[in-house]
């Protein structure tokens, strides 16, 4: 188990400051000082990508992916599939005011618009991404039913004299075969509209709703939308983007607010933004996004509207839902209260590159023992502190990975509150105390089992996300059966 310094962004949409919850992480994941509170902090980088690598704690000369190169076999299985890299890119974002309407191209489209355009789209892996909501998080996420997007336009002036009648009138009369067709079409209007006439109709609209006005249209019976909702957001989007097509495309897109633990995955060619709030991110390792509207950057509208899912989705197949893991429970504790039952929950996207475990802890528990991943994976402190209890494999106890600084391993003390020296901590023997506290950040060997032990004076449940390459998908391929099954532990924790 080795702690990391990690990398962060300050793009201009992130949250400021003490209001940012990667400012309020950093602590704990980089040796920075006196970060500055009036600039923005938007996403912390958890992993091995060349535009925000992490290191090891206390040598920035030594990179995550370095010390992979050296001791390829701390990742696992995923390291015969993947090679010597994390397939996966762990990061926390902290978003203030909204990111660009945008998707993310399949492989082979991935790799053909690199090829092309390697200055734009730096990479050549696809990006399928999962974002759980820390706090209230709002998005738009896939386009609405075709019902409601043609209600939209009908009912808003200004914005049906940028789609035209004849594209209203098209979406107000399709059958289940051509609604891809109408809501292609009358987004293709939208996105490919005069920029003058599309600036002028989103400020008239602006100025119409801030003045007082309403969304006054009537919806389909089964549409749950919140008018007075939107009118709020569609109010905050032009504040920030003023003139921008990409407001007028709350009315295509589905608005939807997560709460603190809900998901959503966005596969290839998914139309989304998020709009504001915090959330735990992973995806594949990959940097690339293709945008138009909401955003000073580059803006690539025939791309974009080329790979667009343009199949209508409802809320209710947007949501992402975890699987909560079993937890083995010792007899004499099987009278245990639900505040004293730590809980893990797993979201595993039907991709092989990534899963992401939700480990929450009830500062009552004494210990809870966590399984030991057949893959490498990172571990993050969001809340509370205590220390891990390490457990190597028996017949690694006395294989430690090799250290590329020297030819001697250094071994951590730790306390309850962590090391503040940030030296490699290998877990070189059964029974090893690791320090924690909110923030820091951990690479974990594949095949290594630990506990976690809440800090005694300390009432803060734990909550901690771990990233992983989703080998529950590799060992289907492969015929093999992995058990996942978790073990609470009250007292001294113990292998399993």
């Amino acid at each position: 188990m080795i702690r990391l310094s990690c990398s962060f962004k300050t793009y201009d949409w992130g949250k400021l400051g003490h209001e940012s919850e990667v400012f309020n992480l950093l602590s704990g994941c980089t040796e920075k000082s006196d970060l500055p509170n009036d600039i923005p902090f938007a996403e912390l980088w958890m992993g091995t990508h060349l535009s925000g690598p992490s290191h090891i704690y206390g040598d920035e000369n030594q990179s995550l992916a370095t010390f992979i190169s050296f001791n390829p076999e701390v990742l696992g299985r995923s390291g015969k599939m993947f090679g010597r890299t994390l397939p996966f890119l762990f990061k926390v974002l902290s978003v203030r005011k909204a990111l660009s309407i945008q998707a993310h191209p399949n492989k082979s489209h991935a790799q053909e618009l690199h090829r092309n355009r390697p200055d734009i789209y730096k990479d050549a892996n696809h990006k399928p991404e999962l974002a759980i909501a820390l706090t209230p998080f709002e998005a738009l996420l896939a386009f609405r039913p075709v019902s409601e997007i043609a209600c939209f336009v009908q009912g808003i002036p200004e914005l049906l004299e940028v789609i035209g009648i004849a594209s209203a009138t098209d979406l107000s009369s399709v059958s289940d075969d051509t609604e891809c067709v109408a809501i292609k079409a009358a987004y293709e209007r939208l996105m490919r509209a005069d920029v003058e006439l599309i600036s002028d109709r989103v400020n008239r609209l602006h100025q119409r709703l801030k003045s007082g006005s309403k969304l006054d249209l009537t919806l389909p019976e089964s549409s749950r939308v919140n008018l007075d909702v939107l009118r709020e957001v569609f109010i905050r989007l032009a504040d920030e983007y003023p003139g921008d097509c990409g407001c007028f495309s709350l009315f295509f897109l589905n608005y939807i607010r997560l709460e603190p633990g809900q998901a959503v995955f966005l596969e290839a060619n998914l139309p989304h933004a998020y709009i504001s709030g915090d959330c735990v991110e992973c995806m594949a390792c990959s940097d690339n996004v293709v945008r138009a509207g909401l955003t000073p950057k580059f803006k690539d509208v025939d791309c974009l509207l080329s790979m667009l899912q343009y199949e209508p989705r409802t809320n209710n197949r947007i949501i992402f839902p975890p699987k909560e893991c079993s937890i083995r429970i010792p007899d004499s504790k099987m009278g245990l209260t639900r505040d004293l039952m730590p809980t893990v929950f797993t979201y595993a996207p039907p991709v092989e590159e990534f899963a992401v475990d939700r480990i929450c802890i009830p500062a009552k528990c004494e210990a809870f023992h966590l399984f030991a991943s057949p893959s490498a994976s990172i571990l993050i402190i969001i809340s509370g502190s205590g220390r891990f209890q390490v457990f190597l494999p028996k017949d690694r106890d006395n294989e430690n990975p090799k250290d590329p600084r020297s030819d001697s391993l250094t071994e951590e003390k730790g306390s309850s509150y962590g090391s503040e020296k940030g030296e490699i901590v290998y877990a070189g023997s059964v029974n090893q105390m690791i320090g924690f506290h909110r923030g820091m950040v951990f690479f974990v060997h594949a095949n290594v089992s630990f506990s976690l032990h809440p800090a005694t004076p300390n009432n803060d449940s734990i909550l901690a996300f771990r990233a992983y390459a989703n080998v529950d998908m590799i060992s289907q391929s492969e015929d093999t059966i992995y058990d996942k099954t978790s073990s609470v532990v009250l007292g001294q924790a113990r292998q399993m």
